[in-house]
């Protein structure tokens, strides 16, 4: 009886094996999905975060707008006013004005993504802000955040998008 075997240890091991076949299969064509999911938080994570940091921190120096050569990092919060989301007219200026230098503001902001900032004033339908790169390849992993601001006496609304 030696090296012989049943029918029914055939029939058990292909189930065996087609059940182990069928297991890495599915793992193997759910990992990159899981992975580009993991990405894509990732990016949202950090899109999110430099929002919160261009509207409600005032940047360092805190009066960055007045020199911006010595910026380290862009706040547009108005340090003079203490509410959540309210910008300085000022620093919404000097930041558009700077973004003519893409690699500057990119520093400022301090990401290794690409992005594209907008502000718009809401009540008057002005373009406060038009930061993007010159040159825009798109990727296959795209975020954008809004938020809503206040300044001077009107509203708007921030859009960033990161690739």
């Amino acid at each position: 009886m030696k090296g012989q075997f049943s029918v029914e240890q055939l029939i058990s091991l292909s189930i065996f094996i087609a059940f182990v076949a069928y297991f890495f299969f599915q793992f193997f064509n759910l990992r990159p999905v899981y992975l580009g999911e993991v990405k894509n938080e990732r990016i949202r994570s950090e899109a999110y975060q430099i929002s919160e940091l261009l509207i409600n921190d005032p940047g360092y120096p805190v009066n960055w707008n007045q020199n911006p050569d010595s910026t380290q990092r862009a706040g547009l919060s108005d340090q003079n006013v203490n509410k959540t989301n309210f910008l300085s007219s000022t620093k919404i200026d000097v930041f558009n004005s700077s973004c003519t230098d893409y690699n500057k503001v990119k520093k400022w902001i301090g990401s290794d993504y690409e992005f594209s900032i907008f502000l718009t004033d809401k009540s008057t339908g002005v373009l406060r802000i038009s930061c993007y790169p010159s040159k825009v390849i798109a990727k296959g992993i795209n975020v954008t955040v809004r938020r809503v601001v206040a300044f001077n006496s009107s509203y708007g609304e921030l859009i960033l998008q990161m690739w």
